[in-house]
């Protein structure tokens, strides 16, 4: 078994997500992902010929999310005052528990707002075009993530220069490198069966 070189690395951290992702690139032709978060940890590896050299931005802000934050915010504020301004005639025991409440659902919002409204560069698979590198936009500055990107770019260029399978044999590798990260745990249900029906549609 051939020994592991690592070509580069880059680690990037969200403190207000409690995030870190790691991204090492080894052996000039694959890469390791590590994704841990307050909740889980996963680990995963990606043979850089499937990629599509070019990625995308990907930046959207959760509307609903904002929303709710917003709401929750300002009904915590007005129990609050209420209860501030009407000390004398309202008991602190009647109206504490639903400050508490919405002040916890204002915080759950914001978590959720965070987590659904991502800021990130993708790298998607070649022919399903499914997100398997998401990286952390200018984490940890625009240097060291352009830089990393760059090389990416380069490694993914340059590894499918050296592929000598076909058409056909590079959508039947897909199918199946995705079908591992779906029994991974990296890929849900439904960005696999999106990706494999794109890739199928191109056997025709």
């Amino acid at each position: 078994m051939s020994s592991k070189i690592i070509n580069s690395s880059l680690t990037q951290q969200s403190n207000a997500k409690g995030e870190i992702r790691n991204f090492e690139i080894y052996n000039a032709k694959f890469m390791k992902v590590k994704m841990r978060d307050l909740f889980a940890e996963k680990v995963y590896h990606i043979n850089l010929t499937m990629l599509e050299p070019w990625p995308v931005r990907h930046r959207h802000v959760a509307w609903r999310w904002v929303l709710s934050f917003i709401y929750f915010a300002l009904t915590t504020g007005v129990f609050f005052t209420y209860q501030y301004r009407h000390a004398e005639n309202v008991s602190a025991s009647t109206l504490f528990p639903f400050i508490i409440i919405f002040f916890l659902l204002t915080l759950v919002s914001l978590l959720f707002l965070l987590y659904q409204s991502p800021n990130v560069t993708e790298f998607r698979s070649r022919y399903g075009g499914c997100p398997l590198i998401s990286l952390m936009q200018n984490r940890p500055d625009k240097k060291n993530f352009t830089n990393f990107t760059n090389e990416i770019k380069a490694r993914i260029l340059a590894a499918s220069q050296n592929v000598t399978f076909d058409k056909k044999q590079m959508l039947s590798f897909e199918l199946m490198e995705l079908r591992r990260l779906l029994d991974e745990g990296v890929l849900s249900e439904q960005q696999y069966a999106q990706a494999k029906n794109r890739v199928m549609k191109m056997h025709i």
